[in-house]
């Protein structure tokens, strides 16, 4: 045969932004060795007449670093598309992991992240098989991937390895972060994309402490990106929050030299319209020659939350005791007492202290009243309560909504409000996918997966803001999708279709492609429940050269890679 795998009769999008052509892909082992023009027979071909054939979508932004242990498949993201991710975003990450801070670490990611615990104590097991981000990389090597891996190194697992509990309370010694400094160099010795951080005031950690990064003043900051730097390739992962640190962003890549990305420019985080002056300040950075990047989303941001992790609410200054309540117990105590109600009510209505938390800025507390106004009532014991508003169901049987919830709350730890966060404004959305310098992403694959499902981000944006909506063409959204972010984190022989590259490829259907309503089902370990999106329109997903079986079949032999990357 002249090919282990033919592509026949599709429209070719490259992933470079240039227009389709009609043509054949050729295959053989595992990369791309005709494009355009596959003349010869195949052991296997795929007919992709009337369909589109582009790169494998490369995500950057998830948090499969602990999932992936379990499920080397990182379902769902290769149901949409995606044949690459990049782990350890947000500075969160599972490596390094001292044993005695092992717990740490998974009581973090359960509280920032929305990881159930008992899943990932369940799916690690308690033999961990690595401490030191080395270790961390061998292991994912041995792994049988079902896609290509790349992983960031955390800055909050590595306050951890290096100071313990400590880390969550006060700001390192010289000494401690020149260890940090030596831990993140070693992670980029050994493959690490980039290193990545987190100053947003949402990420509260366990016991209602700030996560390890929060900690940190900005000369550990710079600390670390010398590291990168001194590495040669790599990128620095910076989540802010909703507080854009523009001259911070310069100063991490001026010390780096390496490319920044900051987490989030969204539709409404600074009120109406904000997003337009912070794309113009990155227009502005860009057009500098500084590689500083903004990263949004594609979709509303819409939160399932119960009340054992009522996530909604950790930027509320009311919540301050329930956040640090350690068991159930605890937490129904909090909701009954009185004063903890008041407190809640009386910042709810822009009365006190409280209301001014949000970053001193009135408009946090608008968007956050909005959003407790909007909240329905998801799942629950009683049916009749079911996808009602919180707030039509307390008019009609005359109760504070604040009360109503809370009374609900103690009657069942489980039952589930849905809240509207942010990303709602679709005009504001189209101008956020629309401007160049965005990387669209925020998929957030392996996090909060009981309460939300982003991961089909990619089949989202070309069935609704391609075919629907027309926002963009569907040669620009298959470019974000796939060589911009892979050329954006150094990985040059992902995200395009070209001879000699790694045969990464999607085959979908551009009339149908689309993401499914979420579904909760019960499939993680320890019998934990996730969101999940089926994919439509989706044809074919190829990891280097080996086509995927159906969704929630493993392949008989699994052909992802760890992508460990090294100085050009």
């Amino acid at each position: 045969m002249d090919y282990d795998l033919k592509i026949a009769g599709g429209e070719i999008v490259d992933g470079s932004g240039a227009a389709r052509r009609r043509g054949d892909v050729g295959v053989k082992d595992g990369r791309i060795v005709a494009l355009g023009d596959a003349p010869g027979t195949a052991a296997q071909t795929i007919d992709a007449t009337g369909m589109i054939v582009s790169p494998g979508f490369v995500d950057i932004h998830t948090h499969y670093d602990a999932q992936v242990l379990w499920d080397p498949m990182l379902t769902i993201s290769p149901w949409h598309g995606v044949t690459s991710v990049v782990v350890g975003n947000c500075g969160f990450g599972v490596a390094p992991t001292r044993p005695e801070h092992r717990d740490l670490v998974l009581r973090t990611l359960e509280r920032v992240e929305g990881m159930s615990l008992a899943a990932l104590k369940a799916g690690i097991g308690k033999d961990w098989p690595f401490e030191t981000f080395p270790e961390y990389m061998d292991a994912l090597e041995r792994q049988p991937l079902g896609i290509n891996v790349a992983v960031m190194v955390g800055h909050t697992p590595v306050r951890l390895s290096v100071m313990g509990d400590d880390a969550t309370t006060r700001a390192a010694t010289a000494a401690e972060v020149a260890a940090m400094k030596r831990i993140v160099a070693e992670a980029m010795a050994v493959g690490a994309v980039g290193f990545a951080t987190s100053v947003s005031k949402v990420h509260i950690g366990y016991s209602g402490r700030p996560v390890p990064s929060r900690l940190a003043d900005f000369g550990e900051m710079l600390e670390m990106a010398d590291a990168v730097g001194k590495s040669g390739h790599g990128i620095i992962h910076y989540n802010v929050g909703r507080d854009p640190r523009w001259d911070e962003y310069e100063q991490l890549h001026g010390k780096s030299g390496r490319p920044v990305i900051w987490t989030a420019l969204l539709a409404g985080s600074l009120g109406p319209n904000s997003h337009r002056p912070q794309l113009q300040k990155s227009s502005e950075l860009i057009a500098r020659g500084l590689p500083i990047f903004p990263q949004g989303a594609c979709r509303p941001i819409q939160i399932e939350f119960d009340f054992r992790s009522p996530v909604v609410f950790d930027t509320f200054a009311s919540f301050e005791r329930l956040r640090a309540a350690s068991n159930d117990d605890e937490r129904r105590t909090v909701y009954a007492d009185k004063a903890f109600r008041d407190r809640v009510k009386a910042q709810l209505a822009g009365r006190g202290p409280d209301d001014q938390w949000f970053m001193g800025k009135e408009i946090e507390g608008d968007t956050r009243r909005k959003m407790f106004r909007n909240l329905v009532i998801s799942s629950a014991r009683d049916d009749i309560l079911i996808e009602r508003r919180l707030v039509d169901v307390a008019r009609e049987r005359g109760v504070d909504p604040a009360d109503l919830m809370f009374d609900l709350a103690g009657e069942d730890l489980r039952i589930r409000l849905r809240a509207n966060v942010l990303n709602f404004a679709e005009d504001e959305v189209r101008e956020i996918i629309q401007d160049p310098n965005v990387l669209i992403a925020l998929g957030d694959g392996g996090a909060h997966m009981s309460q939300l499902c982003d991961a089909c981000y990619a089949t989202h944006l070309l069935g609704h803001w391609v075919r629907d909506e027309k926002a963009i063409t569907l040669e620009h959204a298959v470019h974000q999708l796939t060589q911009r972010p892979a050329d954006i984190f150094g990985l040059t022989d992902r995200g395009r279709l070209a001879v000699g590259v790694p045969a990464d490829i999607v085959v979908f259907d551009p009339a149908t492609v689309g993401a499914g309503k979420l579904e909760r089902v019960h499939d993680l370990p320890a019998g934990e429940d996730r969101l999940i999106s089926r994919p439509r329109g989706i044809v074919a997903v190829v990891v280097n050269g080996v086509p995927l079986p159906e969704p929630g079949i493993v392949p008989e032999r699994p052909s992802g890679k760890l992508l460990r990357q090294t100085r050009p």
